[in-house]
């Protein structure tokens, strides 16, 4: 990154008001990046894209390479190898400092003045990067981080989930279009990490884009479009929740049968040595071999004169599936996985 460009903190919005025309094409284009500290590699030849107008998750176990990645796009970080393109312009391009402006940036931890209130904090930022955020510009975004009623208050007294929503506010000072947040709801209480939620979901509508990195699945999967999964610094899989599911189903099914027949079929289920449990009512929880399939259970009550109401197949989740593809060994060694219609 040019030096020119560089600046001291990792909490920082647009530095100018030029307005730029929204995008269409990808907002991040990575192709091959790599990052080695040594003989240590903390991102190794990941590729992906992030469409405009989306929410992006990253996600990945601590150490799989998600803030070194995020510290490269953002030019606090050189990469060893590969390139990668903001708003269609190199990294190591000249043009790279006008197109870091229409970026704001959320990484390891909000930058803060604890001494000052949430609006000072603001005013503080906006001066500080050249930009011209009338009182108008700075009560919006302390109603969209949810803080107006505390805007007065020093950013020392608030919780954590407030100093990080209030270090979201100041990454959205100059309106950017792409929104980069670092585990935006790491530590946060339950609560907390709603409102993140809610707020990560609201910016696409205000025509940002977000490429958020977290290991909170759940919540996740509940505010992105699409996800990206690192693993030991290599891209495991990436595309919608749906897609990323495909690959990976359940041994599991619970079967539901006429009430006077549950005993007899956990006999017949039991007698060919798979793993079954009562469920209240006329279920049963079975555990089938990785070659079976619900026909095969259906044919095997069936032939015992027992007929099934109801075979459903366990659905995984996406908690699941992440830890059989960053837990496997396989996969930590095997290629990258493309998705057709993902993003890659």
């Amino acid at each position: 990154m040019p030096d020119v460009c560089r600046w001291g903190s990792v909490n920082y919005g647009v530095m100018n008001e030029t307005h730029h025309p929204r995008t269409t094409r990808p907002v991040v284009q990575i192709n091959s990046l790599t990052k080695r500290y040594g003989t240590q590699m903390a991102v190794d030849s990941v590729s992906f894209e992030v469409p405009s107008g989306q929410v992006i998750g990253l996600l990945g176990p601590n150490g799989a390479g998600k803030t070194t990645l995020m510290k490269m796009l953002v030019g606090l970080v050189s990469p060893s190898e590969g390139t990668a393109q903001l708003m269609g312009t190199d990294l190591d391009s000249p043009e790279f400092c006008h197109a870091i402006r229409r970026v704001g940036a959320l990484i390891e931890s909000p930058a803060l003045y604890l001494s000052l209130s949430a609006r000072q904090n603001l005013e503080l930022q906006a001066r500080a990067l050249g930009i011209r955020a009338d009182r108008g510009r700075i009560e919006e975004l302390l109603e969209l981080v949810d803080l107006t009623d505390r805007g007065n208050d020093h950013a020392g007294a608030y919780s954590l989930g407030m100093k990080q929503r209030l270090g979201i506010a100041i990454a959205m000072i100059g309106s950017p279009e792409l929104v980069i947040l670092d585990e935006p709801a790491n530590g946060l209480d339950p609560a907390g990490i709603v409102e993140i939620r809610k707020l990560l979901r609201r910016l696409p509508e205000m025509g940002t884009t977000v490429l958020v990195s977290s290991h909170q699945l759940a919540e996740v999967q509940q505010a992105a479009d699409s996800l990206v999964v690192l693993d030991h610094g290599r891209l495991i899989t990436a595309g919608t929740t749906e897609q990323i599911l495909e690959g990976h189903t359940s041994s599991d099914f619970t079967v539901r049968v006429d009430p006077a027949s549950v005993e007899d079929a956990m006999a017949v289920v039991n007698g060919f040595g798979l793993d079954t449990s009562r469920l209240n009512g006329s279920g049963l929880s079975i555990r089938l071999p990785d070659e079976w399939g619900g026909r095969d259970l259906n044919h095997l009550l069936a032939s015992s004169g027992i007929y099934a109401d109801e075979i459903i197949r366990h659905t995984v989740s996406l908690e699941e599936a992440f830890l059989a593809m960053t837990h496997s060994p396989s996969q930590s060694q095997n290629p990258t996985t493309e998705l057709e219609g993902a993003v890659r």
